[in-house]
């Protein structure tokens, strides 16, 4: 008679835990957190307000090494800045698109995320008031500081209204509204 083994389950893959040198982080921070906000339009001009009426139909984001030259962007470029950073580091990351859903004017944030030790880190080199780097337990935790916090974006904001998106890396530099639709084809959150 022969002996019958038992064939073992298969476990499941333990994920790997991403821990992040986070020194690297501040160094690169010290290099982007004066950068100030701002775009350039088609035509090259410097425009320090987004509320500028010309943005929906001049703007065309920049390229990550004309940032660096400038010194001026907005979120949108910061992101793609970051992002950058990271693929060059090796750090697993995530873009996030959140704008104000039924709002004419549209209010919008991106901001990059990152998970180290199993703890959450927001890198913010755009909104003035919350630049640095921001350390979290979750990303929903994140979410929802941004969700209460969102007034310095829309004034009369509704939390209800607000709509969070993952992103890829675009493909091209997009103006305004091709830049909204590629967010908007991300993964809801």
């Amino acid at each position: 008679m022969k002996i019958k083994k038992k064939k073992e389950k298969k476990q499941k893959k333990e994920k790997k835990v991403q821990v992040v040198d986070l020194s690297i982080i501040e160094k690169f921070y010290d290099e982007i957190k004066n950068i100030e906000y701002g775009w350039y339009d088609k035509k090259g001009k410097l425009h320090t307000n987004i509320k500028d009426q010309d943005f929906g139909k001049n703007y065309k984001m920049q390229k990550t090494k004309d940032i660096m030259e400038h010194k001026y962007a907005i979120c949108w470029e910061m992101c793609e800045l970051e992002r950058e950073f990271c693929k060059k580091n090796k750090i697993k990351c995530q873009t996030i698109f959140v704008y104000e859903k039924d709002n004419p004017n549209y209010p919008c944030h991106t901001f990059l995320v990152f998970q180290s030790n199993n703890k959450w880190y927001w890198l913010e080199g755009s909104w003035e008031k919350e630049k640095g780097i921001h350390e979290y337990k979750s990303l929903y935790e994140i979410i929802n500081y941004i969700r209460n916090n969102f007034s310095d974006f829309s004034k009369k904001y509704k939390k209800d209204k607000l709509k969070f998106y993952r992103y890829k890396k675009p493909l091209k530099r997009y103006g305004c509204n091709g830049y909204y639709r590629h967010c908007m084809l991300g993964k809801k959150i």
